[in-house]
């Protein structure tokens, strides 16, 4: 009866108690009840076993934190997760020590609080654990530098905490790592200029902490970037122009910061944005034991803010809202056919906008409100039949509203036009006289011939 090695209930809609008597079964090696309706505390007795998975994940269990099992050292690919419970505690040294025999840890969304200890990082002079995710809990202090250690590390992701202070160094030291979310902490200090020393970097999340200073242009190193998010920090000065060579880029959010100075005309050189790939993959797609890893992600979309859960092949954004950037909006922005959300509201771009961007047949969403833009509304808007969401309010735009049967269906109560005083025909109480509109009294843009010749400086 006892000679069952491997256990595996998930997603079975079980209730009640975990029993005890499973430790009784001393040949078990792996067990998954994860995805089901248990409640109670998690067994004490697990602590004197060895697994190679342990996965109770997605249940109701609650209670302290008790001792986890040991992880079977001949097993390539050990396994503990407890996320996405209502557990509460401290991680102690001692259970940081017995984590650290795991190849991936997860203990995200659960109550736990404290500092992370350093022995998490530590197997006796490195350890070999790949995956750690401790997000959404209430955790606080540093991190710790021991993470320097953790040299096998491909994702870290401490999103969702109290952690403060700056972060360590050591980072440095993990030349594998693909994935870093300390998003959502009180974390502060300047720019972290050392990632551009991750070779393998491809998710970048900083969002929604105290980073201050100018964004350094060595993070343009890491060209295997597809997703960059500082949103909502205190970072000051230009977008580096450097930014050009992340040619995997594919979401950019640098919203809500004090960034100043012009948008890079370089910004074209974004060369997976310059077309929409068909592939429905997940963008994320390098997975850890047989599971996506879980990138978060906060972007507004379509003037909502989305809680990313999966991001495709053909996600893509750019979002540079709420900062003080300033000066014309760039033609070579146009050449971002593949981009779906572009947001450059809450800045003081003036001028025109560009002609170009109606040649953005992948966009869907197009949010230039509250700046200082002039000028007429480019009648190439009017042919963008993917797009799903217009916002051009509060500028100092004038002229006829472009009309078009899909257009026409963008803002039905005339909001996406509103204190554009100058503006006259569909969805305004102004009368237009003749319309004039030339290529020259429309000063947007270069004929199409002259666009495929737009050669990036």
């Amino acid at each position: 009866m006892y000679s069952l090695k491997e256990l595996d209930l998930s997603s079975n809609n079980i209730t009640g108690f975990i029993p005890k008597s499973i430790c009784e079964m001393s040949n078990l090696m792996s067990l998954d009840l994860s995805h089901n309706q248990l409640t109670g505390i998690i067994p004490t007795c697990f602590s004197k076993l060895n697994f190679y998975i342990f996965d109770l994940s997605n249940n109701k269990l609650h209670g302290r934190l008790p001792l986890p099992p040991r992880a079977f050292d001949n097993y390539p690919s050990t396994s503990f997760d407890v996320s996405y419970n209502k557990i509460t505690g401290e991680i102690s040294t001692e259970y940081g020590k017995r984590l650290s025999s795991f190849y991936s840890i997860n203990l995200a969304g659960n109550e736990l609080s404290s500092s992370i200890p350093f022995s998490i990082f530590l197997r006796d002079s490195e350890s070999f654990t790949e995956y750690i995710n401790l997000s959404n809990n209430k955790l606080s202090g540093v991190i710790p530098t021991s993470i320097g250690y953790s040299r096998y590390l491909r994702s870290l992701n401490l999103g969702n905490n109290n952690l403060t202070g700056n972060v360590p160094n050591e980072l440095q030291l993990l030349k594998s790592l693909s994935y870093l979310q300390l998003n959502d902490n009180i974390l502060d200090g300047p720019p972290l200029s050392f990632i551009s020393k991750l070779p393998e970097l491809r998710v970048l999340n900083l969002a929604n902490n105290h980073f201050e200073g100018s964004i350094p242009s060595a993070l343009a190193s890491a060209i295997r970037l597809s997703i960059l998010s500082l949103r909502s920090n205190k970072f000051n000065g230009s977008i580096p122009q450097e930014f050009s060579h992340l040619v995997k880029l594919q979401i950019l959010d640098l919203s809500g910061n004090n960034l100043n100075g012009l948008i890079p005309r370089k910004i074209g050189n974004l060369m997976m944005l310059r077309s929409r790939p068909k592939d429905a993959s997940l963008l994320t797609g390098t997975s850890m034991l047989g599971s996506t890893i879980d990138v978060q992600l906060q972007m507004v979309i379509k003037g909502i803010m989305i809680q990313f859960k999966k991001l495709y092949a053909y996600s893509s954004g750019i979002d540079l809202s709420c900062n003080n950037l300033e000066g014309n909006i760039p033609e070579e922005i146009g050449l971002l056919k593949g981009l779906s959300t572009l947001n450059l509201s809450h800045n003081c771009f003036s001028s025109v906008i560009p002609q170009s961007i109606g040649s953005m047949n992948g966009l869907e969403s197009l949010d230039l409100s509250f700046n200082k833009l002039t000028g007429l509304i480019p009648y190439s808007l009017a042919s963008m039949n993917s797009l799903e969401r217009l916002n051009l309010s509060y500028n100092n735009l004038s002229g006829k509203i472009p009309r078009g049967p899909h257009f026409d269906t963008l803002s039905g109560d005339g909001s996406a036009y509103l204190n554009n005083s100058l503006l006259c025909g569909f969805y305004t109480n102004n009368t237009c006289e003749a319309d004039q509109r030339t290529d020259a009294t429309d000063g947007n843009s270069p004929n199409e011939d002259d666009k495929d010749k737009l050669l990036l400086l």
